[in-house]
């Protein structure tokens, strides 16, 4: 072989190489170039899926709080409505029951329910009756009369604090039909007023 064929041959050679060498290293590279973008991908959709979610939740969250606000003012309206109902249904009580005291009628019809009450709770004796003072003296005579009937004698006691109805004392027991005495329990009484409200105290 001639050196101008050796020379050619070997230049070939090495230009061989150096493409063998180059598609080599391309396709290294590329392949590290698609390694590099992948993991890329791969952690920017690791940091994305957190605030995806976080984006979605916070509507929801921001509606549930929405509502349980909501509900809130609702029920702390209902209170005050409920409440302003009441008081007013307690004051209205109150004057019912003055006003049924000073009628004729009604007071009788009090006295008479609060002596048979009374009679079934105190035991026979001596019964300490607790009185406004303006109650007439014809209207004890006849609850003295209603009680010796019953074997009770009674005692008549006049206490200026008790605007409406009576009390009776026997011993140790007591059964209060006054007024204050009726209303003592608020608790019970504004239940049972809310019941006859119905839906008018919500």
């Amino acid at each position: 072989m001639r050196r101008e064929q050796a020379v050619s041959a070997l230049l070939q050679l090495i230009a061989e190489n150096r493409e063998v060498k180059c598609r080599t290293e391309r396709e290294r590279a590329a392949a590290e170039a698609r390694s590099i973008i992948k993991a890329a991908h791969a952690e920017a959709r690791k940091r994305l899926r957190p605030a995806v979610e976080e984006a979605s939740r916070r509507p929801a969250e921001r509606l549930a709080r929405a509502r349980a606000q909501r509900r809130t003012r609702e029920r702390l309206a209902r209170q005050q409505r409920v409440k302003a109902r009441l008081e007013k249904a307690w004051r209205l009580l109150r004057e019912s029951l003055e006003r049924s005291w000073l009628d004729p009628d009604g007071r009788h019809l009090w006295v008479e329910r609060s002596v048979s009450r009374a009679a079934g709770a105190l035991p026979p004796g001596e019964w300490k009756i607790v009185h406004p003072a303006d109650w007439p003296d014809e209207e004890k005579t006849r609850v003295r009369q209603r009680l010796l009937e019953r074997s009770a004698v009674a005692a008549f006691a006049r206490d200026p604090l008790v605007r409406a109805g009576v009390k009776f004392a026997s011993g140790h027991t007591v059964f209060d039909a006054t007024m204050e005495g009726l209303l003592a329990d608020r608790p019970a009484v504004e239940a049972r007023l809310l019941f006859h409200l119905g839906d008018e105290g919500a």
